[in-house]
Order: C-alpha cells, then structure tokens, then sequence
C-alpha cells in the first residue's frame, strides 16, 4: 500500500484543466466571411453552435479517469496503468484535433486558427505524465524497502 503524495495534486490538475478546455473551442475556422467554432461544447457556425459529441466524450473520459486514479493509490500497478491508458486517450484527443485541422486546411479558401486553449489538454498530458512519474518513483521506493526488509 502507497501513502498518496504529490500524483494526486498532478492528477486533479489534469482534471481541472481539461474541465476548462471544454468550455473554450479550439479552432476558429473562416471561410467566406462566415466564422466556425470547433470545441467541446461548442461546434459549427457561431450563433448557431451545437455540442460536439466526440470531443466532450474524450474530455469526460479523460477527466473521469483521473479522477478515478485518484483512489486507486491501494494498487500502485493499476493507477500507474490507468494513468498510463489517460495519456494516452490524451494523446489520441490531441491528434484528433489536429487531424481535424488539417483536412479542414485542404479545402479551397478556409482560414484556421488555433485558439490559445490548445494549451490546456497539453498542459493536461504534462500533468498525467508527471503523474505516472511520481508513481514509478513510489514503485521503485516500495521495492527498494523491499529489497531491504
């Protein structure tokens, strides 16, 4: 069993963080003088946005699984799993996005611009890595004391 220290401090910063990336969008599209939003909650041509689902999908299961991570400090092997299995959803979100952004760049007079919240789910990856860095340390501490008793 592992007493909890500073993951868990990394962990809800990735939630808080990616809680807030969900009310911001992501990319500002312009295509004949008309603007379109990309985000979470907010999708489509602005005034007339809807929620898009695949993205708030990924941010609910990124934030769920931090959280969730929070309270598996019992098993030091399944926290450092899951945390692992969040940077990567992470990850796969990120690429999703840019993704998105580039087919949307090959169509004929479109303007993209990344909005400045991108930072947040990066913010967020750094966050659960440093996580799952802490919780190596605590596995390699936990075998040492081991290797000694």
């Amino acid at each position: 069993m592992v007493i909890q220290r500073i993951q868990s401090v990394y962990l809800l910063i990735a939630v808080i963080l990616m809680v807030v990336f969900a009310f911001f969008p992501a990319l500002t599209f312009e295509l004949g003088g008309r603007e379109f939003v990309y985000g979470a909650l907010e999708a489509g041509k602005v005034g007339a946005t809807h929620i898009d689902p695949l993205m708030l999908m990924l941010i609910i299961l990124i934030s769920v699984l931090a959280l969730i991570d929070i309270f598996l400090y019992k098993n030091l092997q399944r926290q450092m799993t899951v945390c692992f299995v969040d940077i990567i959803i992470g990850i796969a979100m990120l690429v999703a996005i840019c993704v998105v952004a580039f087919v949307q760049s090959r169509r004929d007079g479109i303007v993209i611009n990344a909005q400045w919240s991108l930072i947040f789910p990066l913010l967020s990856i750094i966050m659960l890595m440093m996580a799952h860095k802490a919780m190596s340390n605590d596995k390699k501490k936990l075998l040492d004391a081991d290797r000694l008793r």
